[in-house]
């Protein structure tokens, strides 16, 4: 499709659009795009599988990024609150905040949209933190820093936190919120990690 100047900004040839038509066919055109792996290798469980998602906003500029997470696969060992859940292979981190992609954090939520379940003792009290280390493994301390805490978890269920503040490039894990599993792997659950950002003008 062709452009044509008109002086104050570039028409389409042999149409004029409104101001409102132009930012209209702006946001449809807005495209969810798959960024490929973002977590380490403990956090790989033996379900379906995580994806990870990105969409920008032509006209504000607001990035939403998001990690879908499996947790089949995954385990929570319940000896301190705080630990990291995972496969118990290095690294474990889901997510690496890299502000040149997602813009400055000034929002994230966890969605889960399957209850998280085991077989054996499990906890549902799951939460994400970060870190500035990128190499903690299952059960290793991440700690609650710019955290999101749950308190517990149901299908269905929202939780967000505005006041992260997280630092540049450090790593996001899941962690425990409690004590209550006992080594357990878990056989269900998923979430989404959701972070909206902006980047700087």
């Amino acid at each position: 499709m062709s452009y044509v100047p008109d002086g104050k900004k570039q028409t389409f040839a042999g149409f004029n659009p409104t101001q409102k038509q132009i930012d209209a066919m702006a946001r449809v055109a807005t495209l969810v795009t798959d960024i490929g792996q973002t977590w380490g290798a403990g956090a790989v469980g033996t379900g379906a599988g995580n994806k990870a998602f990105r969409s920008t906003d032509p006209i504000s500029g607001l990035i939403i990024t998001e990690v879908h997470i499996d947790l089949q696969g995954l385990k929570a060992k319940g000896d301190d609150a705080g630990d990291a859940i995972g496969l118990g292979t290095t690294p474990a981190y889901i997510y690496q905040n890299v502000v040149a992609n997602n813009g400055i954090i000034f929002k994230h939520e966890i969605i889960c949209t399957e209850l998280p379940a085991s077989s054996g003792t499990i906890t549902t009290d799951i939460n994400v933190a970060w870190n500035s280390s990128g190499n903690k493994d299952f059960d290793e301390a991440i700690g609650t820093g710019s955290e999101i805490n749950t308190g517990g978890l149901v299908a269905g269920q929202l939780v967000e936190d505005n006041t992260a503040a997280i630092t540049a490039n450090h790593y996001a894990y899941l962690t425990e919120g409690d004590t209550a599993a006992s080594n357990a792997t878990y056989n269900a659950g998923q979430l989404i990690y959701r972070m909206y950002g902006y980047k700087v003008r």
